[in-house]
C-alpha cells in the first residue's frame, strides 16, 4: 500500500512537470513567432527537450517498469531508449532549423541590411518564464519527495536539466534585453544568443543519439562502472578472482554477466551461497531491478597437475597420428 502511494505521488509529479513543460514550450513558441525573437524560438526548442524528459518519466512508469514476460525476457526498458532516440532526432532537426534562421539574421547584419528586432512583450515573456522556473520544483516539494531508489537515474538527470535550463533562460532573457539598449549594434544580440543556443541544442541531440545508438547495439557500460563492478565482485567473501565480465544497459536498468573464481574444495551449496552474495552486493550498489548472471569456476591454479596431464595426453595423441 505504501509503495502504491509513493508511485501515485511520483506520477502526479510527472503529470505536473509534463503539463508545465508543454505550456512553457507553446508559450515560448508563439511569443517568439509573434515578437520576432529568434532566441525565444530557439529556447522553445530547448524546452521541448525538457518536455521529452517528462514524457520519458511517464513512459518509465507505465511501460518500461513493467516486469519481464515470455516475449520480453529483459523487461521493457528499450521503450525509453527508442523514445529518447526519436526525440533526439526531432531535437536535431529543430536545432538545425534554428541555427539556419539565426545565422541568416547574423549574415544580414554583417552585410549591413536591417533586421527585425524583438518586441517588448518577448522580453516580458522571457522574464516571466525565468521566474516560473521554480514553480514545478516547489510543487514537487509540496506533493512529496521522491522515494529513494525509484527512477534515481532519471531524477538525477532531471535535476541537472532544471539547473542548466534556469541558467540558459537567464542567458536568453539577457540577450533579448540587450536589443533594447541604445545603439545599433545591440540589435543583433537576439540572433547571436540564438546561434549559441542552437549549437548547444545540436551538441545535446548528438550526445542523446550517441547514447541511444550505443544502447541499441548493446554497448557495455563505461570503464568506471565496469571497474566498480569488478571491485564489488573481488571484495566479496569467498571470491578468489573474477574472469569474463559482460555488461549492458537496458533502459534505466543494467545487465551484468560475470564469471567468478572460487576454491575448488567448496561444495555446490557453498558456491551457490557465494554467487548469491555477489548478486546481493551488486543489487545493493545498482538497484534491485538489475539483471545478474553469476557463473562460478574452480581456481585454475588448484588444477595445474590435472591440466598438464590432459595437455601431455593430447600431445601424445598428436604424435601418434603424425
Amino acid at each position: 500500500m505504501k509503495a502504491d502511494k509513493n508511485l501515485n505521488k511520483t506520477r502526479n509529479i510527472s503529470y505536473t512537470g509534463l503539463l508545465f513543460s508543454l505550456t512553457i514550450t507553446l508559450f515560448k513558441l508563439f511569443a517568439g513567432l509573434l515578437g520576432n525573437s529568434t532566441a525565444l524560438l530557439t529556447d522553445a526548442v530547448r524546452s521541448f527537450s525538457e518536455l521529452m524528459n517528462e514524457l520519458v518519466k511517464l513512459l518509465d512508469h507505465f511501460i518500461a517498469s513493467k516486469p519481464e514476460d515470455w516475449s520480453h525476457n529483459y523487461g521493457h526498458g528499450k521503450v525509453v531508449t527508442l523514445f529518447m532516440g526519436a526525440g533526439a532526432c526531432v531535437l536535431l532537426f529543430a536545432g538545425v532549423q534554428s541555427f539556419t534562421l539565426a545565422s541568416g539574421e547574423l549574415l544580414m547584419f554583417v552585410q549591413g541590411r536591417e533586421t527585425e528586432t524583438p518586441e517588448m512583450f518577448t522580453l516580458l515573456t522571457a522574464a516571466f518564464i525565468l521566474i516560473s522556473k521554480e514553480i514545478v520544483p516547489l510543487i514537487n516539494r509540496k506533493i512529496g519527495s521522491q522515494p529513494e531508489g525509484v527512477l534515481s537515474g532519471i531524477d538525477s538527470y532531471s535535476r541537472s536539466t532544471h539547473i542548466r535550463g534556469f541558467f540558459l533562460s537567464c542567458f536568453v532573457t539577457l540577450g533579448i534585453g540587450c536589443t533594447f539598449l541604445p545603439g545599433k549594434n545591440y540589435a543583433i544580440a537576439d540572433s547571436f544568443i540564438a546561434v549559441l543556443l542552437s549549437l548547444y541544442l545540436l551538441g545535446t541531440s548528438g550526445r542523446l543519439l550517441y547514447g541511444t545508438a550505443n544502447e541499441l547495439i548493446e554497448a557495455s557500460l563505461d570503464e568506471e562502472n565496469n571497474r566498480k563492478i569488478r571491485e564489488i565482485i573481488n571484495r566479496t567473501e569467498g571470491v578468489i578472482g573474477s574472469g569474463e565480465l559482460k555488461t549492458r544497459r537496458i533502459g534505466n536498468e543494467i545487465a551484468i554477466n560475470a564469471c567468478i573464481t572460487v576454491n575448488n574444495s567448496l561444495n555446490i551449496q557453498e558456491v551457490v551461497e557465494i554467487a548469491d552474495l555477489v548478486e546481493d552486493r551488486l543489487k545493493t550498489a545498482y538497484g534491485q531491478g538489475i539483471y545478474t548472471l553469476i557463473k562460478a569456476e574452480p581456481a585454475l591454479e588448484r588444477n595445474c597437475s590435472f591440466q598438464k596431464k590432459i595437455r601431455v595426453s593430447e600431445e601424445g595423441r598428436q604424435k601418434i597420428v603424425a
